[in-house]
């Protein structure tokens, strides 16, 4: 898993074509997306000013483990 985060850019998704919503929170809105055969988790907040994360995974199995861990705060 590799994990980047980046400055707030509201054409973020648009490097992932495909880019689908899974979770919407009141912060962040979390999306599916594959480019080049790698699965992406996209962490985009709901307001201007906060950073966009992107988590690269090995494979659909890392991410769908990721994807089921309990949240902690």
């Amino acid at each position: 898993m590799d994990r980047q985060t980046f400055p707030y850019d509201h054409d973020v998704l648009a490097t992932f074509p495909g880019a689908r919503s899974y979770e919407r929170g009141e912060l962040e809105t979390t999306y599916l997306a594959e480019r080049a055969g790698v699965p992406y988790l996209i962490l985009v907040p709901r307001a201007a000013g906060g950073s966009v994360t992107v988590i690269a995974f090995e494979d659909e199995r890392e991410r769908a483990a990721h994807l089921t861990q309990p949240v902690t705060a």
